[in-house]
This record gives structure tokens, sequence and C-alpha cells, in this order.
């Protein structure tokens, strides 16, 4: 089976940053735009952990407080990962600042790995996106300035080969999603998890609206990689944020 890693070569986890052009829908009284876009990925290593986003089983308590006391009920949905199934052999996190330069906003990301028998891991999935409450300047002076919003979040995983992965996709409705023992309430909009379309070795969480208000993603997948194989993936995360504007 062909490799999908070689699409991603090059990408590492620099971030893609820039103003994403032509991104508009008519919601309630105005025009919503996103002004910026962009994200980043970062290669993950079951095998050989990259200390500065592994997060240790013994650590992750302390990692989950943390995140709770930033994103509230946005937070973490799976705070005793010992009491699942498998063998719980770590986290990884993640944090982007939206558009360094501006800092309009935050996304922390988590995966949380357990292991369920040779070289087959459960995956599960949390994202969460917060305003830190930066204004966009619609003209080149400042006079005008509109409060940003989140347009759209994603976190993604993919692997090397098609049929490595399956999924694991229970979402409720009424602004609710929830996986694997986990849920979390998503504002307004659409909201989606499952294989990528078209692409079966590629898992992902997105939300896309007009959010003025913290943004959570969840998801849950199963990787079984196969013999001779490394046991990794490439983790992805992406956002945009935009204003509501009249024209």
């Amino acid at each position: 089976m062909p490799s999908r890693r070689h699409f991603l070569h090059g990408v590492g986890g620099t971030a893609l940053l820039g103003t994403a052009a032509g991104s508009a829908a008519y919601l309630d009284l105005g025009f919503v735009r996103t002004k910026a876009g962009g994200g980043g990925t970062h290669t993950i290593d079951l095998d050989s952990p990259n200390r500065e986003v592994f997060i240790p089983p013994e650590d992750f308590d302390a990692y989950a407080t943390q995140m709770h006391e930033q994103y509230g009920d946005a937070t973490i949905p799976w705070t005793n990962p010992e009491s699942l199934a498998g063998e719980f052999v770590g986290a990884y996190m993640r944090q982007e600042t939206i558009v360094p330069t501006e800092q309009y906003a935050m996304q922390d990301a988590t995966i949380l790995a357990h292991r369920l028998g040779s070289r087959r891991y459960k995956i599960r999935l949390w994202s969460a996106g917060r305003l830190l409450g930066k204004k966009y300047d619609v003209d080149p002076w400042g006079l005008y300035q509109e409060e940003t919003a989140f347009t759209w979040l994603k976190q993604e995983i993919s692997v090397d080969y098609d049929g490595q992965l399956s999924t694991d996709t229970t979402q409720s409705s009424s602004g609710r999603a929830s996986v694997a023992g986990g849920a979390v309430t998503v504002p307004d909009g659409s909201y989606e998890m499952g294989l990528s379309p078209g692409n079966e070795a590629s898992y992902r969480s997105r939300w896309e609206g007009f959010a003025t208000t913290d943004v959570p993603l969840i998801g849950a997948c199963e990787v079984q990689f196969e013999t001779g194989t490394k046991p990794r993936f490439d983790w992805s995360l992406s956002y945009g944020v935009g204003i509501r504007t009249p024209f």
C-alpha cells in the first residue's frame, strides 16, 4: 500500500500563517469573514517520545488540572485515563499561539495513548481554542476595530498507510459531542469527526462556525501499526479567526 507520509514531507512543526481570503458566509446580521488562518504539524513517535511534548502518566493529572483552570467545561473530558481500557502509556501536548504577532487566541491540544495489544493503540484527541480579547484592525489606521471570533478549529492525525485506522464515532445532538467515554459541548455551527473524506489514513475532528466563546474538539480512533513499521503518526492543528462585517 502506498505511503501517505510523503504528502506531509517538509511541513514539520512550522506554522502556516496569513490571511485566508475569500472565506465568507452570511450569518445573522453580516458576513463572517476569516481574516487569519493557519496551523502546524508535528510527528509523534510512540516508541521514542519527544520530551518537549510528552506527558508521562504520572504527570497527566497536573496537566489536566491546568487545562481545567484555563478552559472550564471545555476542558479534557477524560480526567482519569488510568481507568480506561488498555495500558495508559502517556499523553502528548501542544499549544499554539494563533497568529504569534497579533496573539488573537490560543489553541491547546492533547492526545492520550492507550496500548491495547501488540502494536495496537487507542488514541483519544482533545483540543480547545480560547480568545485573548484582541481586536482586529479592519482599516490600516486601527480606527475601526472588530472583536475576533473563531471561524474554524481542527485537529487531525495521519498515519502512513490506508487501513491502519479504525474509528470510534458517536455524536449527540444539540451541540453535545461524545466519543470514547468523553463529551464536550460545542458552539453552534457544523461539527464532524471521523476519517477525513477521501483519505482513510487520516482521522480528524473539525468545527466550523462563528464563536466568541471557547471551542472544544474531541475525537477517538484506534491505530494498528503493521509489523516492520514504526509506531508513529503526524498530528496537525489548524484554526481560523475572523470577524463579522456588514459588507
